[in-house]
Parts: structure tokens; sequence; C-alpha cells
């Protein structure tokens, strides 16, 4: 059986375009000899760094996709294997040989799924980042739901980072405005990103005011960051209009009213912090 499983790691390797331009002697020596070792031992040994270091050489490679594919769901990490199955698709792989494993694959991500959803702990927090699976519609679920359960571990950095990811991919996510929101402080913070996701979420909860502080600091720390150059003028526009509000409601032309300066604001409270995701 060895045998056998040899030659057709054999075979697979010399239909590889590296592996069978080597005969021709083009390939620099050194560099195929890193590219065949790195390719033998992401398809015979399962090797996930291997894999991506063939694939960094040899990027749409169907049958190196396939072999990382596999070596991730041999990881039980079944969502990314799905999105690398597909992938292989793409620069055609065979669909009669890797339509089973997607199907497989999906199988062990919706266990996963519900282990992430029902339980708690430790548990519960590996099976959500095990069954992320870039793209599908319960990605920004499961990143507030293993925000959820990271703060409940006291975890409060990783809890922020999920919830960062969720409102990244859903800006307008009120649950995971008051997350960072109610966890910014808590981590002590202050790079330019943290900062960008906390103007963002003041924004999102209805305080434009609020967000002109964080913002502006994050641009002092990045300036070319685009993210927060644009809520900051999302915030002053929201600032500006608040305050044109308030003057039709006293009775003055919109316009008239000073502006409300944003240092002038104390700092935001979210006193009743989530523990589970909305």
């Amino acid at each position: 059986m060895r045998v056998i499983a040899a030659a057709r790691v054999a075979l697979l390797l010399a239909s590889l375009p590296m592996f069978a331009s080597a005969a021709g002697g083009g390939a620099d020596a050194s560099e195929q000899m890193r590219f065949s070792r790195a390719a033998y031992r992401c398809i015979k040994l399962a090797e996930l760094i291997s894999c991506g270091e063939a694939l960094n050489m040899k990027p749409n490679d169907p049958g190196l996709l396939v072999a990382e594919a596999d070596a991730l769901v041999r990881m039980r990490r079944p969502g990314e294997a799905i999105g690398v199955y597909r992938n292989a698709l793409t620069v055609a792989a065979n669909p009669a040989a890797v339509n089973p494993k997607i199907i497989l694959a999906q199988s062990q991500r919706r266990s996963l799924l519900d282990t992430c959803m029902a339980q708690e702990g430790g548990i519960a927090e590996r099976a959500c980042e095990s069954a992320w699976l870039p793209g599908a519609p319960d990605e920004v679920a499961l990143f507030k739901r293993r925000g959820s359960l990271l703060q409940a571990e006291a975890q409060l950095s990783a809890a922020l980072d999920a919830y960062m990811a969720a409102a990244r991919l859903r800006p307008g996510d009120r649950g995971a405005a008051r997350a960072i929101v109610g966890l910014s402080g808590g981590t002590g913070r202050r790079d330019a990103l943290t900062l960008t996701a906390l103007g963002a979420a003041f924004v999102t909860l209805g305080h434009p005011s609020a967000a002109i502080a964080p913002l502006r600091q994050a641009l002092r720390l990045s300036p070319d960051l685009t993210a927060a150059k644009e809520r900051l003028r999302v915030a002053e526009r929201g600032v500006a209009a608040d305050a044109d509000n308030a003057a039709s409601l006293a009775g003055n032309p919109p316009g008239s009213a000073s502006e409300a300066d944003d240092t002038s604001i104390g700092p935001y409270t979210n006193e009743a912090q989530e523990t589970r995701s909305n």
C-alpha cells in the first residue's frame, strides 16, 4: 500500500508544471529543488506551511490548491478549506474529485457551527474560528459570536478584534458598534485602526461629535488612513446636521448656532456591555 501511495504522489508531482519543466533543465536548480520539496511535503504529508511555500511559487496550481484544502480539513479548518477548494475549481481542478471534498468539508463546518453557537467557553470559540468561511452569509454573526465568547473569557483585546472584523464587514451593525465602544477603553489600545473603529462605532450609534476626537487622533498616527478620513467626513457632517437641527428647534436659522467643540464632550460609556452577540 505504501508503494502504491508513493507512486500516486510521484504521478501527481510529475503532473505539476514545475516538475515537468525540470526534465528540460530550464528552471533554476536550487529553486526547482525547493519547490519540489515543498510540493512533496504538501501533497504527501499535508503540511500546511509547505503548501503555502509551494503555492507562493506556483499560485494557481489546482493540484497544490486541493492538497492545501485537504490539509485544512485534516486540521479541522473546513471553512477555509471550502474557500480553497472553490479556488481550485476556478483554475481547472477536476469537479468530480473536488465537489465530494467540498460536501464533506461543509458537513464538518455545520457541526462546528452548531458547537460555536450553542456551547460556551474555549471549545465554542475554537469551533467558531474553525468554521470561519470568508464571504459566507453567516460571517458577521460568527465574528460577533466569537467576540462574545472571547469577552466572556476576559480576552478583551481578541474580542475587540473580532467585533472590529464584524464591523468592517457590516459597517452599520449596532451590536458590533456597542461592543467596540465598550471594549476599546478596557483594552487600552490606541493604535490608528482601533481608534478608527471606535470613531466609526460612535457614528453608527448616532454620536458623531464623540467620533471626532478618536478619528482625528487616528489620522495623526496614520495620516494616509483612508477609512479614518472617510469616517471623519461623515462625523463632521453629522455634527453640522445636529447643530442645524438644534438651531431649528430653538427657532434660529440653520447655521447660526456655533458648532460644538468636540473636546467639550465627556467620554462615552457603555456600562451595559453586551455579553452575547445581537
